[in-house]
């Protein structure tokens, strides 16, 4: 399985690398907006808050949606690319063997057998490449951001300092809120 990756011509290695940014790019998107909403939920909840302050908060909430919306976009035109040029790439090479084969060895494989393994087994390939850059990668992600550290939040007036969630030494403070809750 891994012979046939070194099929890969530098035009879909880059396809790859700008696919991962995109994955990269909307799971960090899809990361901070629960920070929003907390912002939106502290505002509705603070006495003195004003309407444009939480408009503000929604407002880049929505952003951050629509910022996911277009990343994940852009990583299924560029994982279809890759999959479309890598296929071709690999029916034109199989094509070529065929074409390469003997009268003997033509006569050792079916017809049906050499339609399957042109259709049936490249598009596997094809769909494995296109699911693996957007189901395999892509929930890894919120793993590596609860990880990460964060800045650390101050806390609105009238409540203590010693939430379960603020305690500790300022790192990782999304895997406290996740675990505290």
């Amino acid at each position: 399985m891994l012979k046939l990756f070194k099929n890969f011509r530098r035009q879909e290695c880059l396809l790859v690398l700008l696919a991962l940014v995109f994955i990269v790019t909307q799971v960090w998107l899809d990361l901070t907006m629960p920070e929003y909403m907390a912002e939106i939920t502290r505002l509705v909840q603070t006495s003195g808050s004003s309407m444009p302050e939480i408009i503000s908060a929604g407002g880049m909430m929505l952003l951050c949606a629509l910022g996911s919306l277009v990343a994940a976009m852009l990583t299924a035109v560029c994982s279809s690319r890759i999959a479309a040029n890598f296929s071709s790439t690999l029916r034109g090479k199989l094509f070529a063997k065929v074409e390469s084969f003997s009268m003997e060895e033509i006569g050792r494989f079916s017809t049906a057998s050499l339609i399957t393994r042109s259709t049936n087994d490249i598009t596997q390939v094809q769909m494995l490449i296109v699911m693996g850059l957007q189901m395999l990668i892509k929930p890894e992600g919120p793993l590596y951001g609860l990880l990460l550290p964060g800045k650390p939040r101050s806390q609105p007036s009238g409540r203590s300092a010693r939430s379960p969630a603020s305690s500790g030494s300022g790192r990782c403070p999304r895997l406290r809120r996740w675990l505290c809750c």
